[in-house]
């Protein structure tokens, strides 16, 4: 007696389906292994931010398609766009003051480092901060915030987690409600500057200083910086690569009072800044 494997039609539906599972394990594998390599690889930034797990991870891939990733490019925007947002100040630049610090850093010599293209954290890879470092520039930070304690407020960062401490703009107002905050700094609440575990800084400056900075190798600008949405940054939010020596720690700090220049300046105080 023949075998009877079903009607042809019934055979028919088992082989599309079966060819229809090979194709979709064919096309999920290389999918599921970018992902875990994706994972893996934003695990090694650290944390700050967002949560360090999958949900962080996820929050950054929500927040890629808003992202830019220009973020070498000197000023993909008008000065007379950012007039709004930064005023007359967006021309201004706020290094050297008088105190013997130079009017601009020098060109950044070498490569730059490798930061890599995640959104959230922005970190750099290479050339990264010794512990002795890092600890060095949170006791300018520190110094810094106590030398003008009338403007500043030194708390933890509440844009990376609250890891380290940042400087923040110190305000008559409440600080959580945004109230009394010049324009650009309204987005992170005052907070204007602060470090990363691997050496790297973020700050905002005018339009003028951070064009700047980018263009003589020293930064990169935030990949939210100029977006228009609520999780968008101000252009001039950008990312200060780690010291590599003292000489270029001396230039860290030149680049951390131009920064607190800038936003005692954006306060409308009179107030002498002091460099500690």
């Amino acid at each position: 007696m023949a075998l009877s494997f079903g009607s042809p039609h019934a055979r028919d539906r088992r082989i599309v389906a079966g060819a229809s599972l090979a194709a979709i394990s064919i096309g999920v594998a290389p999918l599921l292994s970018y992902a875990i390599h994706s994972y893996r690889a934003w695990l090694e930034l650290g944390p700050g931010g967002v949560p360090y797990n999958v949900k962080g991870w996820l929050m950054n891939l929500l927040a890629r398609p808003f992202a830019r990733f220009d973020v070498r490019a000197v000023a993909p925007y008008t000065m007379e766009d950012q007039k709004p947002l930064y005023g007359d100040l967006g021309h201004v630049s706020f290094f050297g003051n008088g105190d013997g610090s130079p009017p601009l850093p020098p060109l950044r010599s070498g490569a730059r480092p490798d930061v890599p293209s995640y959104v959230i954290p922005q970190r750099q890879m290479t050339e990264q901060a010794s512990a002795a470092m890092l600890a060095k520039q949170e006791a300018f930070i520190a110094a810094a915030a106590a030398a003008n304690a009338s403007l500043l407020r030194l708390e933890p960062s509440s844009l990376e987690g609250r890891t380290h401490n940042a400087l923040w703009l110190a305000t008559d107002d409440d600080a959580n409600s945004g109230d009394g905050l010049p324009p650009m700094l309204r987005r992170t609440r005052g907070e204007f500057l602060h470090p990363h575990r691997e050496g790297s800084s973020h700050a905002i400056f005018s339009l003028t200083d951070a064009a700047r900075l980018i263009e003589l190798g020293w930064a990169e600008r935030h990949p939210l910086a100029g977006i228009k949405n609520r999780v968008g940054l101000p252009w001039s939010y950008v990312f200060i690569y780690a010291p590599r020596n003292d000489e270029e720690f001396a230039i860290w700090k030149n680049i951390v009072m131009a920064a607190v220049r800038f936003a005692a300046t954006t306060s409308e105080r009179v107030v002498d800044v002091k460099t500690p």
